[in-house]
């Protein structure tokens, strides 16, 4: 009320100065910008309200994506290396077992999951799975939710979701198909192959990757269980297959089954450190398969 008071006081101070011609009238005063645009003189716009209205067109901003170019161009051949080329994702390798492991907003992969086609992939053991045994050749994109994620995702999503999806044809026929070499013996070769006939299509495709070994630094001070050079027991080899047949009867109804055979042996490296309390041991895994349908 005395903000109503004053304001009404000032109106009729200006309106009498205004009579007397000692000053301009401001209440109905315009004035022009140095660019040239009237705009109004906000004296007397004491108690305005403006309510603004805006349709949140991206629900969820924490959403990102890794696209399949984006993979193979920064050569990204397994999950855990292609997401962390995300912000806020951490990439980690701990434990007795040597495995590749992502943090995201400081949540482990028991707070969030890894999914496959929005189907959830765990470990029975603990709760783990190595996100370096599942390779990248064969999908379109990852999506990495962080923070708040869709209540499709199911329990313990607390730190996000992330979710594999598979390539789905678009073309009457289409392929690709890649390979590539590097230190340690270490090369992949890859094929992917599609085909959409409207009413329904089908895909398919297979990957090898292995890796014999790699090197340890010049600076390296040999051990009795490393010499220097190549390290010991650091060799992996995954093979993986898929084939997904899909039904599309009409614009908005759409049936599909996949199968995925994935098969994967691998060695860890024994402790080099100085600490006494650790065991060298010279772990290997001769199997690490895993089929889905």
């Amino acid at each position: 009320m005395r903000g109503m008071v004053r304001a009404g006081s000032a109106i009729v101070l200006a309106v009498v100065l205004g009579l007397v011609g000692g000053v301009p009238n401001l209440a109905a005063q315009e004035v022009k910008s140095e660019e040239g645009d009237v705009v109004r003189n906000r004296v007397f716009q004491l108690g305005e309200i403006e309510v603004v209205g805006k349709e949140d067109t991206n629900r969820n901003v924490t959403v990102e994506r890794v696209y399949d170019e984006q993979m193979r161009l920064f050569d990204k051949n397994d999950l855990a290396d292609a997401v962390n080329l995300l912000p806020g994702v951490t990439l980690s390798e701990v434990g007795g077992r040597n495995e590749k492991m992502i943090y995201i907003r400081g949540f482990d992969a028991k707070r969030v999951p890894v999914f496959l086609d929005g189907i959830p992939i765990y470990v029975p053991y603990d709760g783990y799975p190595d996100l370096s045994r599942f390779t990248t050749f064969d999908l379109s994109e990852i999506v990495v939710s962080k923070g708040f994620s869709s209540v499709l995702y199911g329990p313990n999503t607390m730190g996000g979701a992330v979710n594999m999806i598979s390539r789905r044809p678009v073309k009457e026929f289409e392929m690709n198909a890649g390979s590539g070499y590097a230190s340690g013996n270490t090369y992949h070769g890859f094929a992917n192959f599609g085909s959409n006939q409207g009413k329904w299509y089908i895909q398919g495709g297979g990957s090898y990757l292995n890796k014999d070994y790699f090197s340890v630094s010049d600076e390296f001070t040999p051990t009795k269980t490393q010499a220097g050079g190549d390290r010991n027991n650091s060799y992996q080899r995954d093979w993986k297959a898929n084939l997904k047949v899909g039904l599309t009867p009409n614009d908005t109804d759409e049936y599909a089954l996949s199968y995925i055979n994935q098969q994967a042996e691998k060695g860890v490296p024994p402790y080099e450190g100085y600490d006494p309390t650790e065991s060298v041991r010279w772990w290997q895994w001769p199997y690490w398969n895993k089929e889905s349908v």
